[in-house]
Formats: C-alpha cells, structure tokens, sequence
C-alpha cells in the first residue's frame, strides 16, 4: 500500500450526498431569514399597532372649544312681537323657508310661525329637535305649541349660535357623532371615494381597478384609488410624502386599523378628520367645520348640491377651492352630481337643477372671527379664571358665554356710525372709541367693541385700554360720602368757592371748575348733577382719601393703581372701559356687586358642568348710600351735563354720568337703563386733543346706541330706611310745597317732615342763599 493510500479516508462523501448538505445550510439559513423577517414584521407590525391603539383610545384630536352666543328664549311672558321672534331666529342662524324639512328651518303663514328647532347640549341637559307653532294675536305671541308631543308650553330655548372656536395646534374642527351625519353626505362620500368600503379590510385591490377603469373612461380622475381607511391613516398617522414606503405604511396601518376597529369608528372618525381647508395659517378639519366655514351652516342643514361640493373637495381641497377657483369647484360638485345621477341617489330632473346651481358658498373669511373685542376678553378671562396651565381642561369643551349677538350689533353700528360722524363734524380722523355693555343685576358682559375696526381682532381698547377717566371717579366720591349719612346727604350744602390744598414736597394744587365758575355754595346732588370739582374735592377731601380709595377697591378697582393724592379726586388716573364699567355696576345695583363674566357656563365633552358663573351679589357699599347715587346720576340725565338725552328719551329714565379729562383728550360716558350699563370712551390713540367734552363727544354714541337698542325704563328700587323727603330751592325740607323730593336714607328712623317748615314762616335773614341753577359745565 503506497503512502497516498493510507492517508486517503475509509468512507469519502458522493456528489449526492454533498448537494444534500448543501440544500440543508441553504433551507436552514431560509428558514432562520424568513424566521427573522416574520419576527420583524410582527414586532413592527405591534408598533404600528401601538401607534394606532395610543391615539384612537385616546384623545384623537386636540379638540378646539366651542364658544357659543347666550342662549335665547322663546316665552310667552316677554309678550315679543312676531318681527321680534322673526329676528331672534334670524340671529340665531335660522332660514326663513317655505317648507320646514330640516333643523333650523322656519316658515310664516299669516300670524303664525312654525319652525324645527335644532336638538342641542345644554348645560343642565340635552335637548331634542322639536317642531314648534308660534301663534300671534294683535302682533303678540299667545300660544306655543309642541307637535311632537301635542302640548302648549310657555316657552322653549334656542341652540345658541356658534361664534368662534379657541383653536388648538393651528387645527380647527368640530368633531360630531356619525348619527349628527346626513345620511346621504355618507352614502355621497362612500359612493365617490371608497364603494366597498363596507367589504374590504382597508385595502381594496378591485377599487383600486375599478377606480383606473372609471378614470379612464372619464378622461380625468373621478374616484381614488385608496380607500377611505388609508385616507384616514395618511390624514391622522402620516405625512404627504410621496414614497414607497409611505404607502406601504399606509397599507399595513389601514389593514391594522379595519382589524382593529369597527367601519362605523373608522368612518366617524374620518368624517371629523378630513382635512377640506385652509383658513389662514389654521387648517380646517372634518365636514362639520367645512360646512359652517365654506356656507355658514352645520352640515345636517345644508343642501344636496352643497354636499356634493363638499364631497368633491376631499379630492384636493386647494385646487377645488371655491372661492379661489370657483369654476374648477363648481365643474368637480358636478361630477359628483353625476355620480348620484348615475347611481340613481338623484334623479335627472334634480340634477339638472342642482347642477345649475351657484355654488351657495358664503362670504370668504366670515367665520375668521366674529366679534373679536369679546373673544379677546374672554380669553382673558379664561387665564384668569383657569391658569395658563389648564387649558387642556377646555379641550373639546363648550363655552356657553354671555354675549347678546343683537346688542353687539347695536354696540357695533352706534360706535362706527356716531365716531365716524364726529371725526367729520371734528376734521378729526384719528378719533377712536370702544364700549362695553353689561347687564348689572347678572355681571353679564353683553358687549365689547374694542374699536372702529369691529372684525379685526387687533388692540382691543375696551379692555386693554388705560386712560384717565376723568370725571367718571366722581360718583365713587359721592356713594363714599353719602354712606356716612350723618355727615352727608343729597341736599346737605357743599362749599364751590375756589380752594388751595398744600400737599407736603409738592407745589400747592388750585383745582378748578371746568367753566371757570363758582358760587356760595351748592347741593351735594346739584355738584354730582353739573360734574362740578370744587365740591367733589371739598366733599373727597372731608371723607378721606383712603375711605375713597376703600370704597373704590370695594367696587371693583382692586386691581387699579390709585395714587393717594388729593388729584385723584377728579381722575386723574388710568382706567380701562372694562374695568370703569365694574364700580358703575355695582351703583346700578344698588351696592351688590357680581364680578364682571363673559362667561356663563362650561362643560366638557361629557356634557359635565366645570365652570359656572355665580350671579349671587354681595353687598359691598350700603344699598341705600347706592340708590341715592343713581337718583343722582338720573338728575345728571334729567338737568345735568347729559340733559340732551331727554330730547327722546326722557320716558326712560336713565341714570348717566359724563367725563372729560384735561385739554379733552380722553371723553367719556356711562349710561345706565333698567337693565343694562354702557360704558363708552372716546379719544385718539395717540393721545392727541379731541375738541370734545363728555357730552359732545362719547355722549352721542350713546344716544345712537338708544335709538337702536331695545332699552328698558330705570326704575329705582324701593329700599328700607330710604325716605323721599320735599325740598326747597335752598335745599332745606319742605313737605308741604316742595320743588322737589329727593331719597333720604332714615339712618335712624327720623321724620324730616316733622322738622320742616313753611317757606313763609322761615325768617328771611336766616334763609340760605338760593343754590345758583348754572349750566351744566360738561
């Protein structure tokens, strides 16, 4: 045996054995990849799912709050006018139709409305849709009926009228209840975008055949190829990027997500998610927001053609936009049409009116942001009431606010119409002016216009604001020294001669009279009724600097810096519109005090109540001091510096109080009725001179507010331990030929007619010298 042979081995693999072992590296090495892959695949398939578990169990969408008018009534007790409902419905977004077929539809037949009112959240609870006749007699509404439910009722509210949303993230959208949904805004949608939405399992090779083959016959592109569900995951989960992978994510999500979840969650929440445009910088999500932003209306109230609009737009929001290209947008609702045609949702003879249709789209930009002085205000409101921190707290909520969308409107047109007039009467274009209008026995902010530019939503000078008030600080004095009714009442004699105050590191300070005039002396209601200042620092001066400012912070200016220097007496400090309204709501009434609210109520998405506004007043100055305040400020109306109301409005009885600063630059005026108080600053941003005084200038903005508003007479309150007592001209009591009567508060049950005496009786060398009857000075 030779030496190669020994070392060759006993047994050598054959060319079939090794092929085996071969095939079995290479299976074993398939097997661990495919292995590898398929572990791959299901732990990035866990997360996919993960990621579309974490937002659909959770919050979705960083849900803007819904901000709401104040909610209107329908009552028999109010004795309103068919005219009145008629605008109340109007104002409240409700057509006038023929025909009552959807929510929010009203029609008139002779001297009877019926109407389907819209089921809406309350507050206290939620409330159905209900079909109602208004029946008039002699023009008043006398029966209400409910034909649901055959009753007579005495009244019913109205779903407040949506009037902004508190964004979120630059998203905006309403999200509602598929069953809030048009039945056949559904049927439309699935029809256009995804026919076997309701048999695949969120990817649907036949649709995306189908949708090829009705392209092409089309010549254009009518249908999508992706299904509804992988348009929701590219909306919620994905970006816009054009990839490979992108769709493939698309895919895997879209088949997790119809596993997961049921078609109907799949399609509520597509219908809230959409993205159908841009409004500005902030997106515009779901059909329900589309609807109220492209035609002014919720979706259930919108017409088939607008939907079909709507419907078409889901193919590119941008390039079917209706106001930017109308004539592309009106060509894609028409192919939509077509498709209802063809599927027979709508017949030939509909369609050929629907299609002939303008497009109904309402103003560009109307629902930007309506009423932009009061959204501001209640903003300001919210950080104070709630932090800055909590506003997740406001996520989906609805903010029930207090405003009256027909006394903002009134607010709005006297305060562009009279300040436009006086810049001309002036030849001053640069005159400004904001009001605030509140319902004092509520703290109802009813409203803010923060400016001539009533929609622009830019310095809000009703609330932010600061200018010398002037003699507005006036009745704050007075209240002050008639709580002291053993020292001061409305008849006691207050010295008008020119004075001089010293005032310890400072050159004496000489106020004056406005006009320059002076005499003897005058009736503490005379000096509030002509504004006159020597008086009111007499009577400041005596009270006490720190008991005004007391009382003052008492009222409302807790947050105000008051400087303690015999100045402030005549205003010499800065206020804003807002918070001068706060001490005058509290004279209104009657010394009770309830913190000034834009804001009824708030719940959550739930429905759950998480704020209230508390109306319970409390009683900061003695209510008897208060209403001889207000008689005061009516006498300021009735013979004082705003005697020119009397012109048209003298049945009304309206308390007031005007203020003017130094060299005129800031006017003002705040008037007071049975239910509300206005107040009104008018002057230059920069500060500059007017040529105006109280009565001439923020005075007439008033007045025109009053012939356009709705205003109910002053009535002073009967109070305990208020007497009205006659006086003479020398202010002394006489109850038997009394120029006038005056309130008197009885601290201690006395009898001032018991102490009066005739006129003729009265010694002349001990009679008083007449109060000089002056012209006002403002």
């Amino acid at each position: 045996m030779s030496t190669e042979q020994e070392k060759k081995p006993a047994t050598e693999p054959t060319p079939a054995k090794r092929s085996f072992s071969q095939r079995h590296k290479c299976a074993l090495f398939l097997a661990k990849a495919t292995l590898s892959l398929g572990a791959l695949v299901v732990f990035y398939g866990a997360y996919l799912d993960w990621q579309i578990r974490s937002k659909m169990d959770g919050q979705i969408w960083r849900l803007p709050a819904e901000v709401y008018s104040r909610i209107e009534s329908v009552r028999l007790q109010d004795n309103l006018t068919l005219n009145d409902v008629t605008q109340l419905l109007l104002n409240n977004d409700y057509r006038q139709t023929t025909f009552v077929a959807a929510p929010g539809d009203f029609k008139i037949e002779n001297d009877t409305i019926v109407l389907l009112r819209r089921a809406f959240p309350f507050p206290d609870k939620m409330e159905a849709q209900r079909v109602f006749r208004l029946r008039f007699s002699d023009e008043k509404l006398t029966v209400i009926e409910d034909l649901i439910n055959r009753t007579t009722i005495d009244e019913f509210r109205l779903a407040p009228k949506l009037v902004a949303m508190l964004q979120s993230d630059k998203e905006e959208r309403l999200a509602i209840p598929l069953q809030n949904y048009p039945r056949f805004l559904i049927d439309t949608l699935i029809l256009t975008e995804d026919r076997r939405f309701y048999e695949h399992q969120g990817v649907s090779p036949i649709g995306i055949a189908r949708a090829m083959i009705t392209n092409i016959k089309a010549g254009q592109t009518v249908q999508g190829g992706s299904t509804l569900t992988q348009q929701l995951v590219k909306n919620l989960f994905l970006s816009n990027e054009r990839s490979i992978t992108r769709k493939i994510n698309e895919a895997l999500m879209a088949i997790i997500l119809d596993l997961r979840y049921d078609k109907n969650r799949i399609l509520e929440t597509y219908l809230n998610e959409i993205y159908l445009g841009q409004n500005g910088d902030t997106q515009i999500h779901g059909f329900e927001l589309a609807s109220h932003f492209f035609f002014g209306h919720p979706v259930r109230e919108i017409s088939l053609d607008q939907i079909a609009l709507l419907v078409g737009m889901v193919k590119g929001p941008s390039l079917y936009n209706p106001w930017r290209n109308p004539t592309y947008a009106k060509e894609r609702r028409n192919v939509v049409l077509g498709l209802m045609l063809e599927h027979k949702m709508i017949d030939k003879e509909l369609f050929d009116l629907l299609s002939q249709r303008p497009l109904g789209v309402q103003e560009k930009g109307s629902i930007a942001r309506p009423y932009p002085a009061f959204i501001q205000t209640l903003q300001a409101e919210l950080r104070q009431n709630l932090g800055e921190n909590k506003s997740a707290s406001l996520l989906g909520a609805r903010i029930f606010t207090t405003l009256d969308i027909k006394q903002q409107a009134y607010a709005e047109q006297a305060v562009v119409d009279a300040t436009r007039k006086l810049q001309l009467q002036t030849k001053n274009p640069n005159l400004q002016s904001a009001m605030v209008v509140a319902d004092y026995k509520q703290g109802e902010i009813r409203a803010v216009v923060g400016g001539l530019q009533t929609e622009y939503a830019g310095f809000n000078r009703a609330f932010m604001a600061k200018r010398q008030i002037g003699s507005l600080v006036k009745p704050s004095i007075y209240l002050t020294a008639l709580s002291d009714p053993e020292k001061f009442r409305l008849n006691t004699p207050i010295n008008n001669q020119p004075i001089t105050i010293h005032i310890k590191g400072s050159q004496p300070w000489q106020p004056k009279n406005y006009d320059r005039k002076y005499s003897g002396s005058v009736m503490l209601v005379d000096a509030l009724t002509r504004s006159l200042n020597i008086p009111t620092v007499n009577i400041g001066m005596k009270v006490g600097l720190s008991k005004v400012i007391e009382t003052q912070q008492a009222m409302g200016w807790d947050k105000v810096s008051i400087p303690k220097v015999p100045a402030m007496l005549l205003g010499s400090y800065s206020i804003s519109p807002y918070d001068v309204t706060k001490s005058y709501q509290v004279i209104a009434n009657n010394g009770g005090k309830i913190p000034l609210s834009t804001i009824s109520a708030i719940t959550d998405r739930q429905g759950e109540v998480i704020y209230q506004h508390q109306t319970e007043p409390e009683q900061v100055v003695p209510e008897q001091s208060a209403m001889q305040t207000l008689y005061a400020m009516q006498q300021v109306v009735e013979r004082g510096t705003a005697r020119s109301l009397q012109n048209d409005f003298a049945n009304l009885h309206l308390a007031g109080k005007t203020g003017t600063t130094n060299d005129a630059r800031d006017t003002w005026y705040v008037g007071i009725d049975g239910e509300n108080v206005a107040t009104i600053w008018l002057g230059r941003d920069d500060n500059g001179e007017t040529g105006l005084t109280g009565a001439s200038g923020a005075l007439e903005i008033y007045k025109n507010y009053l012939h356009r508003a709705e205003v109910t007479p002053l009535k002073l309150k009967k109070i305990d331990d208020i007497q009205w007592v006659g006086i003479n001209s020398y202010g002394s009591w006489n109850c038997y030929s009394p120029v006038r009567n005056i309130p008197v508060w009885a601290d201690k049950g006395q009898n001032f007619c018991a102490s009066s005496v005739k006129p003729a009786d009265l010694p002349p060398r001990e009679a008083p010298a007449p109060v000089e009857d002056a012209k006002p000075a403002e």
